[in-house]
């Protein structure tokens, strides 16, 4: 009976490390992008489990509560995954939204396409930037970072906790963060293209001869353009400030999860 226990155990212990690094996968950049199958997800989650399982499985105390206890903890580890996943995944989202502000200023606003690693309508520079960040990412070997702060969590908040602070106000807070760095990344190309708008208006009414508007429209998108290609070369840096952002965000939310 011992041993029947003690496998039991196991198996729940090993479902609820899964669960966590199963919500991590499936909203993480690199890992949970719409490009990778689910099953792959899914046996990248079981790897992780199967490598870090060992570690709990030796230091967890049994779980001896009732099974709507034992549901509600592996409800908890789901959404710890998921919460995760979610903040690393503003690295992208902070592109995707820095993308937008730039098609908006060069007229590509419509130009809506399919965006691959999300499989929703995304907007041309926005994807561009997306596409970039995530090349980024795997030459830098960021995944491995998100790896280990995911491994880092389990001492903030255990997988059996006695309580769960509430951080909805943590989130309002790093929404507003995340929009303040996509205006800042896009500032070089909205800002430039803003005060080319203001110039060829002031020139307009100073001299209605001119039909500078039929001209503008080219002559401001490659301008936005070479704007937007000069920038390219500092995207690298920017990236770097946004993970680094989102790893300082991770900590603090970890910090207040701390039991």
């Amino acid at each position: 009976m011992a041993i029947l226990a003690n496998l039991e155990w196991n198996l729940m212990l090993f479902l609820l490390v899964f669960s966590r690094w199963a919500g991590l996968v499936m909203l993480a950049p690199v890992f949970g992008v719409r490009g990778v199958p689910a099953m792959v997800r899914m046996a990248l989650a079981f790897g992780f489990s199967i490598v870090i399982f060992p570690v709990f499985a030796a230091t967890v105390a049994p779980f001896s509560g009732t099974i709507f206890a034992f549901a509600a903890i592996l409800i908890k580890e789901i959404l710890v995954g998921l919460t995760f996943g979610l903040i690393i995944n503003l690295i992208l989202t902070v592109m995707l939204g820095a993308g937008e502000l730039i098609d908006y200023q060069l007229g590509f606003i419509m130009g809506n396409t399919i965006d691959p690693l999300f499989g929703n309508r995304s907007h041309i520079a926005g994807n561009f930037l997306a596409i970039l960040t995530t090349m980024i990412l795997l030459a830098a070997n960021a995944h491995y970072y998100f790896i280990a702060a995911m491994v880092r969590s389990y001492a903030f908040i255990p997988i059996n906790p006695t309580h769960i602070p509430d951080s909805s106000a943590y989130f309002i807070k790093i929404t507003g963060a995340a929009i303040v760095l996509s205006l800042q990344i896009a500032l070089p190309v909205y800002g430039s293209l803003f005060l080319a708008n203001v110039g060829v208006g002031l020139l307009s009414k100073a001299v209605p001869q001119l039909n500078l508007l039929n001209l503008f429209f080219p002559v401001k998108i490659t301008f936005g353009l070479i704007i937007f290609y000069l920038t390219i070369t500092l995207l690298g840096s920017e990236v770097q400030r946004v993970v680094d952002t989102t790893m300082v965000w991770l900590d603090e939310l970890f910090r207040g999860w701390r039991q």
